[in-house]
């Protein structure tokens, strides 16, 4: 996009390359409101950002014959990834690619040196609690200085909440004025906006871009919620189905919820038995639908003999047979037992379905202003600190990425490599000797 504006007063031109920033989606990738944000600062600060952002004198652009292709000017290009020979010949962690991380050691404290070990003054190993890369990503998230970080975030994040509620309260019209004018939701975006920045700028874990991003991915999943509230104030209406059976029905929500996971029990269970491999190691008395099919057909003929042979009784014991019916219902009463319940949980959970419209808007009806305005807020909060949390998981990921990158080059070096080499080649060719082909 390219801002025509009073460009023949202007002696330079600001280049922002910005298409390295963004959320990779199945249809289509789309700009993250971090993303937007931080297009939107470079802009308007009209500074140069390396590599991100440059002021390009007109005089540079006039020399590359008016050339405006971005990447020419502002060259945002990853940079290579390093990779220390003689650490892939003979073991150990560079020191100058785990500083190059400083920023994960600084925010989760003691991280770095639980991690990696000592090894000379140029390399480090992983820690002995490393046995294999898998292990890295739940010693990251069980790590102490990792949780503290979080939850010291998660603790001013709740603080900035509690000082900034009267700013989003103030939202809602005036009950003694119902005339007055709707509030503005944007100039509450603003306000906002700026004082969470503000409260966040001495923290690392989030860069001012994310802390921004984040907030305004809140604002507008709720737009339509902040709008009604500057409307018409504290409706009940904005309370969700589920937030008004959880407070007023807990014991219809844990009635369905238990119903859903008995009966998706049993789903899986009869899918399973009509594998080929199934065997019923439980003892459940659920059987494919072949088996139930060969029982069905050996009771019709077990139940014909019974008669035959107490007409006949040179055609055998009629009680053996009559026994042998006895055995084959049992079997297929005890499948029919859970065919019968799969079918009850089907009807328990379609009764409750039928009737969770009346229950909310029974219960909706009986909410007063305040205390929809109690269960409104504390949603509001929860979906915000929500919101940061996905942050801060996507920070943690990025950090376990990171070291998994070092595993992935520097745990197994290249001796270690060709000496398995050695010893799966020895192997193969004495499978082939075995089989006469050496």
């Amino acid at each position: 996009m390219m801002n025509k504006k009073g460009a023949a007063k202007r002696k330079s031109v600001l280049f922002i390359n910005a298409d390295r920033e963004y959320s990779e989606d199945k249809a289509q990738n789309h700009l993250r409101p971090e993303d937007i944000d931080k297009i939107i600062n470079a802009y308007r600060k009209g500074k140069t950002i390396p590599g991100y952002a440059r002021v390009v004198p007109t005089d540079e652009i006039i020399k590359e014959d008016y050339n405006c292709n971005i990447r020419r000017y502002v060259d945002n290009a990853p940079p290579p990834e390093p990779h220390d020979v003689r650490a892939h010949l003979h073991g150990g962690i560079p020191l100058a690619e785990i500083e190059s991380l400083g920023h994960f050691w600084q925010n989760y404290a003691g991280l770095r040196a639980d991690i990696f070990a000592p090894r000379d003054a140029e390399y480090m190993n992983f820690s002995p609690y490393l046995a294999e890369k898998r292990d890295i990503a739940e010693f990251v998230n069980r790590h102490a200085g990792v949780l503290q970080a979080n939850q010291t975030f998660m603790t001013q994040l709740e603080a900035w909440w509690e000082q900034n509620l009267p700013i989003v309260e103030a939202l809602a019209p005036d009950a003694a004025n119902q005339q007055a004018r709707p509030r503005n939701v944007y100039v509450m975006r603003s306000q906002l906006m700026d004082s969470i920045h503000d409260a966040f700028t001495q923290q690392n874990l989030l860069t001012s871009f994310q802390v921004r991003g984040a907030f305004a991915s809140y604002v507008n999943y709720l737009k339509a919620d902040f709008k009604s509230i500057a409307a018409s104030g504290w409706g009940a209406e904005l309370i969700p189905d589920e937030d008004i059976l959880q407070s007023q029905f807990p014991e219809v929500l844990a009635e369905q919820t238990n119903a859903q996971a008995r009966l998706a029990a049993l789903q899986a269970l009869f899918a399973a038995a009509d594998d080929e491999d199934f065997e019923d190691t439980d003892d459940t008395g659920v059987m494919t639908s072949e088996q139930v099919k060969d029982l069905k057909a050996k009771l019709k003929d077990a139940k014909g003999m019974v008669k035959q042979c107490k007409r006949d009784p040179g055609l055998g014991s009629s009680e053996e047979y009559q026994e042998k019916v006895a055995q084959i219902e049992a079997q297929l009463k005890r499948h029919k037992v859970l065919e019968d319940e799969a079918k009850e949980l089907k009807k328990v959970i379609k009764a409750i379905e039928n009737k969770r419209d009346e229950l909310v808007l029974s219960a909706r009806e009986k909410i007063s202003q305040d205390e929809a305005r109690v269960v409104i807020v504390a949603r509001l909060k929860q979906l915000l600190l929500n919101t940061y949390n996905r942050y801060l998981r996507a920070e943690q990921r990025a950090c376990i990425t990171a070291i998994e990158n070092l595993w992935g080059k520097y745990a197994v070096t290249t001796k270690e490599i060709e000496v398995e080499r050695e010893h799966a080649s020895k192997q193969l060719q004495n499978f082939l000797a075995e089989l006469g082909y050496e």
